[in-house]
């Protein structure tokens, strides 16, 4: 695929006739759409082109000359400049109004549906949120300086920042000591990243370097791990390099609400905001109303997110996952919180899985699936097979949700609930849920 070759300057006057599902503003010119980030529906502003198709242009906010009625002051002084959020400039309430909208839309426009009740939108942190993220790390010589912090928008180099408004503050309020640690490596300028992994009880930064570290290095590091409570792993090559430097820790976060918590791994996938997270789990089990006569199925399971509190109140669940070292841990977490009706399979979801033990002659009457943002086509056309009366389908992106819907309707479930979540505030992504019953 051949690079985005950069427009010819334009600096054009806009009106904003509406938001897009990714957050930018919606003008049109000269028969064209333009896109603009950074605008808002009712705004007159001064946009610059950064990107243009024979159909639709893409644009930067250079100037507001009439500011819309919601527009507020980006609490982030990057914000703009920074990629790491595009939605600040919008109240959290306006955000999630916004996304709920993009939600209908998609229900509407691929399955010609609406569901029969909406949700209150789910919210919890939307500041200082963020538990899982990838830095970008850069020694800049002109600066002379490491700078540390997430990458500027449609750019490779690493925003200017001292602070990050979304991430938690354990590492939000901390990117200049970063910097500063790293800046007096002797390879300063060969480590590209940083993996962050923010657990309830301990801080997880793993370090992807280029070249090896000297002894004084990892003392440099170990000294600044002290200082800032936090441990450092170091990566060399892919994950199975990724390893403690010093002694490693254990990472958990939990469910009080049902009395879980769950231990994982630095590199495992875990929501990035705990306290929506432990409302969704909450919600996920109120609309699958369960009860000790239940037998559930959760598809994605991975680390046990859904399947342990569900464990707690259903007579039987079954997790199933693509990744084994997920499943493992899972099993292990099972045992951890002394669960002994829950049972984990690993299988990858988009191949043939009817051959597999937990799928032949098996019967569950309530399901949940959390898949990537891919959806899951492939495994909805088999819930009827498994018996699946009442399913939850957690979502991170719309279209697949609005797609999949299309296939639950037709192969017999109604869309009885669905609502917005907000897993990642100040963002455009849009996490949503979904109940369906079958007819």
């Amino acid at each position: 695929m051949g690079k985005r070759r950069k427009p010819k300057p334009r600096i054009y006057e806009l009106e904003i006739e509406a938001l897009s599902h990714e957050g930018r503003g919606i003008a049109h010119l000269d028969e064209k759409v333009i896109f603009v980030s950074g605008a808002l529906p009712g705004e007159k502003v001064v946009a610059e082109r950064v990107f243009s198709r024979a159909k639709f242009e893409e644009a930067d906010v250079v100037e507001v000359l009439v500011p819309a009625d919601n527009r507020i002051v980006p609490k982030c002084e990057v914000f703009g400049i920074c990629g790491g959020c595009s939605f600040q400039h919008l109240s959290s309430e306006d955000q999630i109004e916004a996304k709920g909208a993009w939600l209908k839309d998609a229900f509407k426009q691929q399955a010609k549906i609406e569901p029969k009740n909406w949700l209150e939108p789910l919210q919890a942190q939307v500041w200082g949120y963020r538990r899982k993220a990838r830095l970008g790390v850069r020694w800049v010589a002109k600066k002379d300086k490491v700078l540390v912090g997430f990458r500027e928008k449609k750019s490779g180099w690493i925003a200017n920042m001292d602070r990050c408004e979304v991430l938690h503050a354990a590492i939000g309020e901390h990117l200049v000591d970063l910097g500063e640690c790293i800046e007096r490596l002797s390879i300063k300028s060969q480590v590209p990243q940083i993996e962050v992994a923010i657990a309830e009880n301990n801080t997880v930064l793993i370090l992807r370097h280029l070249e090896p570290f000297s002894a004084e290095d990892e003392q440099i590091l170990l000294d600044c791990a002290d200082k800032l409570g936090v441990s450092f792993y170091t990566q060399s090559g892919g994950e199975e390099t990724v390893k403690a430097l010093g002694e490693s820790v254990t990472l958990t976060y939990s469910h009080p609400q049902h009395d879980i918590e769950m231990a994982f791994l630095p590199t495992d996938f875990t929501q990035v905001n705990f306290k929506l997270n432990q409302k969704m789990v909450s919600l996920a089990l109120d609309l699958l109303a369960l009860d000790k006569d239940d037998k559930v199925i959760d598809l994605f399971c991975g680390l046990g997110n859904f399947t342990l509190p569900i464990a707690r109140y259903a007579q039987y669940v079954v997790g199933v996952e693509g990744d084994s070292g997920l499943i493992e841990r899972a099993k292990a977490n099972a045992q951890k919180n002394g669960i002994q009706n829950a049972d984990f399979y690993k299988a990858d979801l988009f191949k043939e899985v009817v051959g597999f033990e937990w799928f032949r002659g098996k019967t569950y009457n309530k399901a949940l699936i959390d898949p990537a943002r891919s959806g899951a086509i492939e495994i909805i056309e088999l819930l009827p097979k498994l018996g699946v009366e009442r399913l939850v389908y957690v979502s991170c992106n719309p279209a697949t949700l609005a797609r999949d819907t299309e296939k639950l309707i037709e192969i017999g479930y109604e869309l009885e609930t669905a609502g917005v979540m907000d897993m990642f505030p100040q963002t455009a992504h849009v996490e949503s849920i979904a109940l369906f019953v079958r007819c």
